[in-house]
């Protein structure tokens, strides 16, 4: 089980790396660039990503938030800086649970308004595709020129927007982990809505369980909280960064639930 892990990783570079050859470099470079592009969902280009779009939704009911772990550059990008942010010096805790907030909520609700109103500015904001547009015309500017131009607003427009969105994207998540992908991005969001009773979730075994707080500690989208053995699934991203570092072979990517067979363990304490 922990061997899915590292398939994930390897997707995710596989479609990072070819996401910028097809941004920074241009469609023909390899095959894989086009299917970089071609299975994003870009809600502002809705006609022409129609079906990728549907086959995710499908995806996510089953498995969960795949495309957010895999697919999804800006999620690769806060993967890695997340990542790095749990080695930063005098750092005595990394990550811990975290309520869910209806920022999120807010942000989709604008982004779609946005997207009905023709105000697509926003759209070229907020949408993860987009964002990661506007992060690669800063080495090159065709990535983002025809669509700022479109807009009246010009290509520099979008290179700054690139430039502060990236530098976000790095303090975000240096700090707090992939929070940015369930509080800020409307994709993210949406598609936690609907894997909020996904078919496969992870699940921890309470009588395998022994309360170490790992899973919690390396949980970047702060949603597992040990204390009630609870998975918010709508925001996991399936990054299954927990069944890796989990020693007791406790947490699971499955598809029925756990019954207690024993009473609930204290948490046990531990030197971090």
């Amino acid at each position: 089980m922990k061997q899915i892990r590292v398939f994930r990783i390897f997707l995710a570079i596989i479609f990072f790396v070819a996401s910028v050859a097809y941004l920074c470099i241009g469609p023909g470079v390899h095959p894989m660039a086009v299917v970089s592009e071609k299975t994003q969902i870009i809600l502002s280009s809705i006609t022409v990503t129609i079906g990728a779009t549907i086959v995710w939704l499908l995806i996510t009911f089953l498995f969960g938030r795949i495309y957010c772990a895999t697919v999804c550059p800006i999620g690769s990008i806060t993967d890695f800086f997340a990542r790095l942010g749990r080695k930063l010096p005098r750092r005595k805790k990394t990550f811990s649970y975290r309520r869910r907030n209806h920022i999120g909520l807010m942000v989709l609700i604008a982004y779609i308004l946005s997207l009905l109103l023709g105000i697509y500015t926003v759209a070229f904001i907020f949408g993860p595709w987009n964002a990661m547009r506007n992060i690669a015309a800063i080495v090159n500017t065709d990535a983002i020129k025809v669509t700022w131009m479109a807009l009246g607003i010009g290509a520099g427009t979008g290179i700054a927007v690139g430039v502060l969105t990236l530098l976000l994207l790095i303090v975000w998540s240096l700090i707090s982990g992939r929070d940015f992908c369930n509080t800020v991005c409307p994709i993210g969001y949406a598609l936690g809505a609907v894997c909020y009773n996904a078919l496969m979730h992870i699940e921890i075994d309470p009588d395998r369980c022994t309360y170490c707080g790992k899973c919690e500690d390396v949980c970047s989208a702060h949603c597992i909280k040990l204390t009630d053995r609870y998975v918010d699934d709508s925001r996991c991203l399936r990054c299954f960064d927990c069944l890796a570092i989990c020693d007791d072979d406790a947490i699971h990517f499955q598809i029925n639930r756990n019954i207690p067979l024993t009473p609930l363990f204290r948490k046990r304490s531990q030197a971090r």
